[in-house]
């Protein structure tokens, strides 16, 4: 298994022979999976090759090639094989988890607030924490992160202790307890960090549920027709997530008005105004839609064809 680091180019046009080498790629990041150790050095050997007559070549600080039962981070996460003797047939269990390093470093950044608004009010300090603790836990969510978070959420309530010993040191710890924890709208948890006078609460790790993706078997392709309704309540869980992207998937159910293919073929997606607003469109939902990065690049080509502009007329719904 190697993993590798570029300078901002793309790996997307690297060819590999299949079942030989597996290419994860990320931004700059990838990482490649191998069965052999020979295997890997060869495609770490081919990989140097494309990319000098590109003019890039491969960090030697970053390239690693390591077996899958020692680990690897990448991107975060601590990519790993767990011998599992009793509840899996090989004996291991591939879990991604977050890395060692993520956690401390989430943990300085935290730390750091605590400290830089002991003189300022408890909303400045939730307003500054909660969009962190949101970004890190929803990152994190994808892996095995639930005992992480409930760590995090001890830390969090250490560290709350020691805020708030340093904000009122003559005060009673019943009286600290009255004026800063209690029961948030909408939670079942009594011990939650708030701001009473102005009802804000402080986030919890543990509020963000895990969703972890399920791999289709690998017999199953999505252009079999036996296999549409598979395919199409599998594409439909993808789009019960919140925001105003969900939405826009939801509208379209889950196609892109220009090529109708799936949006979630593992390409970027773009949210698209379909009037600009220097024109006087609006950020309405039924101004905008969802469309993959190549069918945004066709829609605003001057060549572009002049049935993807009338795909894509303000929706009236």
């Amino acid at each position: 298994m190697c993993i590798f680091r570029l300078p901002n180019c793309s790996v997307s046009n690297f060819r590999y022979h299949r079942g030989t080498y597996a290419l994860v790629r990320y931004a700059d990041d990838l990482a490649l999976f191998s069965p052999t150790h020979d295997k890997a050095v060869e495609a770490q050997h081919r990989l140097s090759i494309w990319l000098r007559t590109r003019g890039v070549r491969l960090s030697d600080e970053k390239t690693h090639i390591r077996h899958l039962r020692e680990g690897f981070n990448f991107l975060g996460f601590n990519i790993r094989h767990y011998p599992t003797p009793n509840s899996s047939r090989r004996g291991y269990k591939l879990l991604i988890k977050p890395s060692p390093d993520s956690i401390q470093q989430i943990k300085r950044k935290l730390k750091g607030l605590w400290r830089k608004h002991v003189g300022s009010p408890t909303v400045a300090l939730m307003n500054e924490m909660n969009p962190l603790i949101r970004g890190w836990s929803t990152y994190c969510r994808i892996g095995v992160a639930k005992e992480v978070c409930t760590a995090l959420d001890s830390f969090m309530y250490r560290r709350a202790q020691r805020y708030m010993q340093r904000r009122h040191p003559r005060k009673s710890g019943w009286w600290r307890t009255q004026k800063y924890w209690g029961r948030a709208s909408g939670r079942q948890d009594r011990w939650v960090f708030q701001d009473k006078e102005r009802h804000g609460p402080l986030r919890k790790f543990a509020w963000t549920k895990i969703i972890r993706h399920r791999l289709g078997p690998s017999t199953y392709s999505p252009d079999d027709p036996t296999l549409q309704d598979y395919w199409s309540q599998r594409r439909q869980r993808t789009h019960d997530t919140p925001g105003r992207t969900g939405q826009l998937a939801r509208r379209q159910h889950g196609r892109c008005p220009v090529c109708h293919q799936a949006l979630d073929n593992g390409e970027e997606v773009h949210v698209h105004p379909v009037r600009p607003k220097h024109h006087g469109g609006t950020d309405d939902l039924t101004n905008l839609r969802l469309v993959p990065h190549t069918c945004h690049r066709q829609i605003h080509s001057s060549r572009a064809p002049l049935g993807v502009r009338r795909l894509l007329e303000p929706c009236t719904r």
